[in-house]
């Protein structure tokens, strides 16, 4: 999968584009069309809507080591935070593709779990967070927590219930 070209080259232009990924699919379901890339649109404000629950989830240290700026390679801490949150960037990934009304259809997460890796799945969330529509996203974070009304004790409460949140913001709606 040649997505880490693709996404230098995009990351030079303008985040309202969308980014044209090579991809080969697998166990694709009889009757439905794929194509050979996966595209990532400029995000919605519904999708935005959906994405920012998920995205506070994930810890602001482990945020800044998987978003990459510049050449960044799969090294093991970011493994390590790949496998923290699995299934929350999973999440992420599918509703950043999708980028429109509804949920992704059950068979395209089926389809994107048997062909992607966790390199690949790093590459296509890069590729979302950079199409949200701000420049710099973990500056955006950054500022939100430093104007946010919470005090320590509901930040830390945030944390400790982080778990049944995502598990209610996968489930479908």
């Amino acid at each position: 999968m040649g997505v880490k070209l693709v996404l230098q080259q995009e990351a030079r232009s303008a985040v309202d584009e969308p980014v044209h990924i090579p991809f080969e699919f697998k166990n694709v379901p009889d009757g439905k069309e794929v194509g050979d890339s996966i595209v990532i649109r400029p995000a919605t404000v519904r999708t935005w809507f959906k994405l920012k629950p998920l995205l506070v989830l994930i810890e602001k240290e482990d945020l800044g080591k998987i978003v990459s700026v510049g050449e960044n390679s799969f090294s093991d801490a970011t493994r390590d935070i790949m496998c923290k949150y699995d299934e929350l960037i999973f999440e992420i990934v599918c509703i950043g593709i999708h980028n429109e009304v509804g949920d992704i259809p059950e068979w395209l997460k089926n389809v994107l779990k048997d062909s992607c890796t966790w390199e690949d799945i790093l590459i296509l969330f890069n590729a979302i967070v950079y199409r949200l529509g701000t420049t710099s996203f973990l500056n955006t974070i950054t500022a939100a927590l430093a104007v946010s009304p919470l005090g320590e004790e509901e930040i830390i409460a945030l944390q400790e219930n982080k778990e049944s949140w995502t598990s209610k913001a996968v489930l479908p709606s």
